[in-house]
């Protein structure tokens, strides 16, 4: 369940919540929650939805949230496909040189 730390902490943080305050509004020890984000244990089902809901995001969320694409990123997806595996490529290169410039 390496996934599962990386998750909560980054939702955790982006919500600007402490494990303190998450501690306050769930229940869940900060221990446990400390625990979780580094991957020490795994929390139940159960817990997890108390978790969700002291940071105030829906428990499929937790999974999902970022996987949905845009409508943008299924257009550019789309138009990708339909490109000739070489110019995939050139378009990928492309892509990776402009990230880099943020």
């Amino acid at each position: 369940m390496h996934y599962i730390g990386e998750r909560l902490r980054s939702i955790r943080k982006n919500k600007n919540l402490t494990q303190q305050k998450v501690f306050e509004r769930s229940g869940i020890s900060v221990g446990t929650l400390s625990d979780w984000e580094n991957d020490k244990r795994a929390p139940t089902t159960s817990a997890l939805q108390r978790w969700a809901e002291a940071v105030g995001i829906d428990f499929w969320d937790i999974f999902f949230s970022d996987l949905t694409p845009t409508p943008a990123e299924i257009n550019m997806l789309t138009l990708f496909r339909e490109l000739a595996p070489n110019d995939q490529e050139h378009l990928l290169s492309l892509m990776k040189l402009m990230s880099k410039k943020k």
